[in-house]
């Protein structure tokens, strides 16, 4: 074996390398010229030996790892302990005595001489603990350190004398592990020292070539596409297990996740996601280390399958609402309570959302439990609704509407006392709320002046999240003017169907009468295509410009085209929120093959300005409930990959814009000047040029001119008026309150909502 010295200079001339020691176990070593040393087990201790008379000091103690190589075996960690050792001020030793490594026993007989010498001869005694947590391996050494005696060489001006340092190796251990190593003499005349040493892990090159436990084999991945499963191949004698790289852990219930000892692993491509890793070990090697390994990781086809394996618990208690969302990766999204009553949209419940945490036990306190509660979670473009209660809980309280002439009187049922309850008026995304509480608002008997368009929710005010009963009295009203006309239609028609049952005659006469006025009406066979759809954004910059979108809107449905806009979808809009409503609608749209139709404004210029300095990150200021801004959200990622191909068209009203102020990005797409183009706009949108309406061909397009000029010149009106005030206005809406009530929306005639009773 190489020495100590010899190895170190080999190993500072290629690499750091550590040092192997051959044992056996324990080896000691010290200065030959000044004393001599030997090592053993602290359990052979001889007790019929005399304890040492002189003092030894102890002043330094160090570690280090070394590799511990047992003959025709493999290696394992080791801990060197160096101590530096002094006499005491009584202890007198001489330096010219021997110094030899020392393997002799004080009970075998010498001869004369030679007792002579050992007359003249102390020892002293060292041990040395290791000792590992959790239960590792505990070792003792003692050192037994011998030293001629001798009156002469002692200087007191000094009260030590240093002797030198012994090297002990070396106290076995395992990696990555921290060792505490303790020395004290014995007698005890001095505090311990003691050192924690830290064993290094298998990324050092030496573990990796030298230890078993360290080797890990490479594993042979492949996918195959046409059994739609990933082929693991094993070495022999390796264990497999898989496991999911999610913080906190996922608990998986697939039985192929548990430890494997087989030389082959299939895993349908169903279970796999980009954080499914696997881990693999040695089954011959106790505490063998593991590799992991996550080969699918970049792989995107299975990053679907993440929200397919995820899942949603929920328990109610005391007042809160406890979920879990469990899944096998880490998700980025957020969870938030919303209302939901029949197959109606899920409104939101205002400050209920929170950060997405999975495999986390979470809450939303103080909550109403009411069978509408649902819980929403969005990541990504996914969005799930799920309602815990149901049917199976009963509600607490419930609001009963009705509508007597122009009167809407609406009453809430509570099982107890101890409920407030509060309302607010919906206008348009934001809801209005009242000072006073339910209960004030039936003592004042006060009348609330609604709109006719507007609706009201009401909600639990003594709990932070309760669902919110929508009622809207214009609904009421419609359904309650259009009932008895449907039901004298419907007479009607059982009427003429008894009359052309009797007289035939008359009933061939009617047959060709209704075959002629179907022709006249209906499209040609080269007609436009049935159920086109347009999706229709645009940029709300006042209530003139809304008329003139909400007249070219039923232009369009008169010529059989399927519009898609806000402003006809209030209150889904106001229910499901901008940006999730135009998703989905652009998604329908795209599906059936419509078209988007972007028509642009100066206020639609000026927030695709706005939003582009958002993406940016500098700070903008602007209504965030805005549809024209959600919409650009939507829409421009597909824009900007130039993903326009027969899906987008743009427009704009020559007289109140012009085609400069449009953005340049926009001129990927088709852009019609209105009402101009009017001809070839209604080609690109899928009105044929053959087109037949009930009136003349001829004349049909000169009506459309006039009815979108006359609204035009009003809205060219209203900006010449309102030019500065009004941009000046635009450009901080939705700072304040009174800047949104300076331009108040017109709506339709008032309704009274009489009174609000509480049972």
């Amino acid at each position: 074996m190489a020495t100590p010295a010899i190895w170190s200079i080999l190993c500072l001339t290629v690499v750091f390398c550590l040092e192997k020691f051959e044992g056996p176990l324990f080896e000691a070593t010290c200065p030959h010229e000044a004393f001599s040393c030997e090592a053993t087990d602290c359990g052979f201790e001889k007790s019929n030996e005399d304890m040492p008379a002189n003092t030894l000091l102890l002043n330094n103690l160090t570690t280090s790892t070394i590799l511990y190589c047992e003959p025709n075996r493999l290696c394992m960690p080791c801990i060197r302990v160096q101590l530096t050792v002094s006499l005491a001020a009584e202890s007198k030793w001489n330096r010219d005595g021997g110094g030899s490594i020392s393997k002799r026993s004080p009970d075998v007989d010498t001869d004369e001489g030679s007792g002579e010498k050992d007359y003249n001869e102390d020892f002293g005694l060292i041990h040395i603990y290791s000792h590992q947590p959790d239960g590792g391996r505990n070792e003792c050494a003692q050192l037994k350190i011998r030293f001629p005696h001798t009156d002469q060489g002692y200087n007191m001006s000094s009260r030590t004398r240093p002797m030198g340092t012994v090297e002990l190796s070396c106290f076995r251990s395992s990696m990555q592990s921290e060792v505490l190593i303790k020395a004290f003499t014995k007698p005890k005349d001095q505090q311990d020292l003691q050192r924690t040493h830290k064993v290094e892990d298998c990324t050092l090159k030496d573990f990796l070539e030298n230890i078993e436990r360290c080797k890990v084999p490479r594993l042979n991945i492949t996918l195959e596409n046409k059994i739609q499963m990933a082929v693991v191949n094993v070495p022999q004698n390796y264990y497999t297990r898989f496991v999911y790289n999610v913080t906190a852990p996922f608990e998986s219930k697939n039985p192929q996740d548990a430890d494997k000892l087989i030389n082959e692993v299939r895993r349908n491509f169903s279970d796999i996601v980009p954080c499914l890793c696997m881990e693999v070990w040695s089954a011959t090697v106790e505490d063998a280390r593991r590799q992991k390994v996550c080969p699918f990781s970049e792989a995107e086809k299975f990053r679907e399958n993440i929200w397919k394996l995820s899942s949603l618990a929920v328990e109610y208690k005391g007042k809160a609402l406890q979920w879990t969302f469990s899944s096998p990766c880490n998700m980025l999204g957020e969870i938030s309570l919303c209302s939901k009553s029949g197959d109606a949209l899920c409104h939101k419940i205002p400050h209920s959302r929170q950060k997405l945490q999975v495999n986390t036990l979470s809450e939303f306190k103080s909550v109403d439990l009411h069978p509408s509660i649902c819980i929403k979670i969005i990541s990504g473009i996914h969005v799930n609704v799920s309602c815990p209660f149901g049917a199976d809980v009963s509600p607490l309280w419930n609001v009963v509407s009705k509508l007597v002439q122009n009167d809407v009187t609406v009453t809430i049922f509570q099982t107890a006392n101890k409920m407030n309850f509060s309302i607010c008026t919906v206008k348009g995304d934001k809801c209005k709320h009242f000072r006073h509480n339910i209960n004030e608002i039936n003592q004042l008997m006060k009348q609330l002046d609604l709109g006719l368009q507007d609706c009201f929710q009401i909600w639990r005010s003594d709990v932070t999240f309760s669902p919110r009963i929508i009622v809207c009295p214009f609904e009421m009203y419609t359904r309650a003017r259009w009932t008895p006309l449907l039901v004298l239609l419907l007479i009607l028609i059982i009427i003429v169907i008894i009359t052309i049952t009797v007289k035939k005659e008359i009933l061939k006469g009617c047959i060709e009468v209704i075959k002629w006025d179907y022709c006249a009406t209906t499209p040609t066979a080269a007609g436009p295509p049935i159920n086109r759809k347009v999706l229709l954004l645009y940029s709300l910059d006042h209530n003139q410009f809304e008329m003139l979108v909400n007249t070219l809107s039923s232009v369009l449905f008169e010529l059989n085209i399927q519009v898609a806009v806000d402003l006809w979808n209030r209150r889904a809009l106001g229910a499901q929120g901008p940006l999730p409503w135009i998703h989905s609608q652009k998604n329908k749209i795209t599906e059936e093959g419509g078209k988007i139709l972007i028509l642009f404004s100066k206020g639609a210029s000026m927030k695709y300005n706005e939003w582009l300095q958002s993406s940016e990150g500098v700070a903008t200021i602007h209504d965030p409930y805005d549809g024209f801004m959600a919409s650009l959200n939507c829409v421009l990622p597909d824009i900007m990959k130039g993903n326009v191909s027969e899906k987008y068209v743009c427009a704009y009203f020559e007289d109140l814009q012009s085609k400069a102020e449009i953005p340049e990005i926009f001129n990927k797409m088709p852009i019609y000047n209105l009402p101009s183009q009017l001809h070839e706009f209604l080609q690109e949108i899928g009105v044929t040029a053959n087109f037949k309406p009930a009136q003349k061909a001829t004349s049909y397009q000169s009506t459309i001119r006039g009815r979108l000029s006359g609204v035009i010149k009003e809205c060219q009106l209203w900006e010449q008026n309102h030019s500065t005030c009004y941009w000046d206005h635009y450009k901080l809406e939705g700072t304040s309150d009174w800047q949104q009530e300076s331009d108040p929306m017109v709506h339709c005639p008032l309704i009274k909502l009489e009174m609000l009773s509480t049972v």
